[in-house]
């Protein structure tokens, strides 16, 4: 698979960008995935981490197996699977129909106040499927 190294559709580069390097290295099914799920979702979505460098990983203290890699030492990718998508001024009653409807559509889902992390870690072998990050205090629940 050959990765994907421009803007997608919604998604402009800048969005899609590492913020410390501006590399973009999308693996393609995430590439073709994400779209439709904001298609679905018929709003926009603001993420605010997309692709990144192992040394920006690195530097901003990011898991060293984290989807959001251009180059993953552990998972099977062609490029970033993951993005973080702003949610924290959203109605709780917002992000529990984004995130079943994420979860619906094939995606794993990590929970945060200010943010949810989306990937296709199903795609390379994962098997959780919904997660919370140290501090959430939120009140969506996936069944």
């Amino acid at each position: 698979m050959t990765p994907i190294t421009t803007a997608i559709d919604y998604f402009p580069e800048h969005e899609l960008a590492c913020k410390g390097t501006g590399v973009i290295k999308l693996d393609p099914r995430f590439a073709d995935e994400l779209p439709k799920l904001r298609e679905a979702w018929n709003r926009p979505l603001i993420p605010t981490s997309v692709c990144r460098t192992p040394e920006h990983n690195q530097a901003i203290g990011g898991h060293p197996r984290s989807l959001h890699l251009t180059d993953n030492p552990v998972w099977p990718t062609f490029g970033t699977m993951a993005a973080d998508i702003s949610w924290g001024d959203w109605a709780t009653g917002k992000q529990q129909e984004f995130a079943e409807l994420a979860r619906a559509m094939g995606w794993r889902v990590g929970l945060a106040n200010s943010f949810v992390h989306i990937d296709r870690g199903h795609d390379v072998g994962i098997r959780t499927g919904v997660y919370f990050y140290k501090g959430y205090q939120g009140g969506v629940v996936i069944k």
